[in-house]
């Protein structure tokens, strides 16, 4: 079987194409700026301070449509990188450790139809 050199398709959840432009809470005010995609397995955020690898965090993340939910979960901290672009210093990537099936399953609706959605 012919192995795919695109990363995004060798993913056992889609991500959302487009970043969410509202707030994410984590615990520590301030930590957290906003989230560049999400999956059912996790969040790749952006932040202005590093957070150590296996950091463990408490994430609530609001999701816009197709039904506004608050998906409230548990992750570890499995990637932090220096941001050189935008305001943002460091990209921070969390799987979710903790998370209750149905909001993994409202996350999934949301990249689905985000992923639906006509380039602007």
């Amino acid at each position: 079987m012919p192995h795919s050199s695109n990363p995004e398709e060798r993913r056992k959840y889609p991500r959302s194409k487009h970043g969410l432009k509202i707030p994410i809470e984590s615990k520590g005010p301030g930590i957290l700026n906003h989230v560049d995609n999400i999956s059912a397995n996790g969040v790749l955020c952006h932040t202005v301070q590093p957070i150590p690898l296996m950091t463990r965090m408490q994430i609530v993340v609001e999701l816009p449509k197709p039904s506004k939910h608050r998906i409230q979960a548990e992750g570890i901290v499995v990637r932090c990188n220096k941001d050189e672009l935008g305001d943002d210093h460091f990209r921070v990537g969390i799987v979710f450790t903790r998370i209750d099936e149905k909001d993994q399953e409202k996350i999934r609706e949301f990249v689905e139809h985000n992923i639906s959605k006509k380039d602007d």
